[in-house]
């Protein structure tokens, strides 16, 4: 018995000890492959973990502030916001799975963008891995459908509500206006820009460009917990965007509208302006052709971007500050000013015009070709003789017409706000050598004297010198910023007007210019005479510049009433044939428009 109980005492203990060994090895392996995996997490992965840890604990998402609103001068919204969906991705699913190739190209079908613009915009994102990059803005709702069903199935995928440019009024004042769009990658790099990031929406042109960093407003922010993956627990904190600054700008809508039917009724691209001239506030710029702002809203339509680049009529250019004519017949109020106050004729000396001038063995002709006979200053100016001046600025010289020039504030920029401003060209003997290695012609002279020639100007520039005329001598900055608002419309900033120029001439030869332009339009034989408007008194300047690419360009500037001013105007039409013809009617018609209607007279 005491034999039997010791082998089963020593069979027990031989297979505890077993099971003790069994476990042993068991608690063993399994130690050693918890100390690997931990050394796999803490060595090998704890980088990676650890920022995960720090950056995705608590992470933020942008929301974009809505830009201010823009109004007219009397309070009209003429650019407002709506909201839209865009499609956004959050670069850190996509930089951290090497599997996401077939999900990318899913997403670019979707959206109609090429898979490297994604891919593209996921390497550029730098640190800032869980911010969502937005993709394509302006979803239509196929789009928003299907984007929205995989971002149930992938993770990374979001549908963004944000704050869209809005422009009811289509194409109205889109050159002063200006579109948004996504911010490039050189703009990025200008310092300009400073804190911009990828995808954020900018003014290009226009007022939008000029004062984005008022319109912007400051985005918000959603702080969001999440988990060890990244996956969102709850909302920690929302800081609400704020919009940006609302402008008011000196634009009058109806004005605004009326000019732009005129333009459109006629068969000609071209500018209208109208400002006033004690303060320099812009009433209407018209520039044709123009574009529908709304088209830039979102996402551009390729088709369409492609076709304004490839429009020989650029119709992004704005052409009140950027197009560059020969000022034609309206600089002989330059020319008159300078041979007046430099003595080198007097309103009563005459001068033959037998309808050809020659110098030398070279014709120049004025532009009526049977002549005006004998011809003063008043009636060269009215009937607007080249002979006349042709004769009066080889008394002159090239230096006094440059001096004269500067003066009026040709070949500099007026400094009004919006930006591609152009300053135009002011000839001198020094600048043709340079470019040329030719000297200065007497001819050279005589051109530049009728406006025509190497000289160069813009239609504000040229709606500036009459302006001067206008106020008896100095010309105001032309401004389209008239007040800043924040909510309520209280008045934030409110800018002064500033003077431009003043020119040195003397009073009593300003008012024999500005008789002289009175009666280029009242008089019979004025070539202005189709711009009357009945019971106003209006005084204006004709200009046509023969052009090599076809007919002539119609020109004409004038202002009103005569006595105590309140609106200058400037129309050109390109090819559109004679100044008096055919801009002086359509400047006459926006005259009558703005008396009768806007101020009810």
């Amino acid at each position: 018995m005491v034999k039997n109980d010791i082998r089963e005492n020593i069979k027990s203990v031989y297979q505890n000890f077993l099971r003790v060994k069994f476990y042993g090895w068991v608690a063993a392996i399994a130690v050693m492959i918890l100390a690997g995996r931990l050394f796999y997490l803490q060595v090998i992965k704890g980088g990676y973990y650890a920022k995960l840890a720090e950056s995705n604990s608590v992470t933020f998402v942008r929301e974009s502030a809505p830009r201010g609103y823009i109004y007219d001068r009397n309070y009209r919204a003429i650019v407002t916001n709506s909201p839209a969906y865009s499609a956004g991705i959050i670069p850190y699913y996509f930089k951290t799975n090497n599997k996401m190739e077939k999900v990318i190209r899913e997403i670019a079908d979707v959206l109609e963008i090429e898979p490297s613009e994604i891919e593209e915009k996921i390497q550029a994102s730098g640190v800032h891995v869980f911010e969502p990059i937005i993709l394509r803005r302006a979803l239509t709702l196929r789009q928003l459908s299907e984007l929205t069903e995989k971002t149930v199935e992938v993770n990374g995928i979001t549908v963004l509500q944000e704050p869209q440019r809005q422009y009811p009024y289509g194409s109205l004042a889109s050159h002063v206006i200006g579109y948004t769009g996504e911010i490039t990658a050189n703009q990025i790099k200008n310092t300009k820009y400073k804190g911009y990031r990828p995808g954020d929406i900018i003014g290009h042109t226009g007022i939008e460009n000029y004062y984005d960093k008022m319109l912007r407003g400051k985005d918000g922010l959603v702080y969001i917990i999440t988990d060890a993956m990244g996956r969102q627990k709850k909302i920690a904190e929302k800081v609400e965007s704020q919009q940006g600054k609302n402008l008011v700008l000196t634009i009058d809508f109806r004005l605004q509208k009326y000019a732009e039917q005129l333009m459109a009724n006629s068969d000609f691209n071209g500018v209208i302006i109208a400002l006033e001239p004690k303060t320099g506030d812009i009433l209407c710029m018209v520039s044709k052709p123009d574009y529908d702002l709304n088209n830039f809203s979102g996402r551009i339509n390729a088709k369409y971007w492609k076709k304004i680049l490839r429009d020989k009529a650029n119709p992004l250019n704005n052409r009140a500050i950027q197009g560059l004519y020969s000022p034609g017949s309206i600089y002989k109020i330059v020319t008159g000013s300078g041979a007046l106050n430099e003595n080198i004729v007097k309103t009563d000396d005459a001068f033959f015009c037998e309808g050809i001038y020659w110098i030398k063995t070279w014709p120049y002709k004025c532009w009526k070709r049977t002549g005006h006979g004998w011809v003063s200053f008043y009636k060269a100016i009215e009937q607007s003789c080249d002979i006349y001046f042709y004769k009066v600025s080889l008394k002159m010289t090239v230096e006094l017409l440059y001096k004269y020039s500067v003066m009026f504030g040709l070949g500099q920029k007026s400094g009004i706000d919006l930006p591609g401003e152009k300053s135009g060209l002011v000839p001198t003997r020094e600048w043709k050598r340079r470019i040329s290695r030719t000297p200065w012609f007497p001819g050279n002279t005589v051109m530049m004297a009728i406006g025509q020639g190497y000289i160069t100007s813009t239609p504000l520039q040229i709606l500036n010198i009459m302006a001067a005329m206008a106020n008896g001598g100095y010309a105001m900055q032309p401004r389209l910023l008239k007040a800043v608002t924040m909510d309520n419309r209280r008045i934030f900033m409110n800018p002064e007007p500033k003077k431009l120029f003043e020119i040195d001439v003397k009073k009593e030869n300003i008012r024999v210019m500005q008789i002289a332009l009175k009666r280029v339009v009242t008089n019979w034989a004025g070539t202005g005479k189709a711009s009357q408007v009945r019971g106003i008194e209006v005084a204006g300047k004709t200009g046509t510049v023969q052009n090599v690419h076809g007919d002539n360009h119609a020109m004409f500037s004038c202002y009103a009433p005569f006595e105590n001013p309140e609106i200058a105007v400037y129309v050109l039409l390109e090819h559109g044939g004679g100044g008096g013809d055919a801009a002086a009617p359509i400047a006459g018609d926006l005259l009558d428009f703005y008396f009768r209607t806007l101020k009810e007279l």
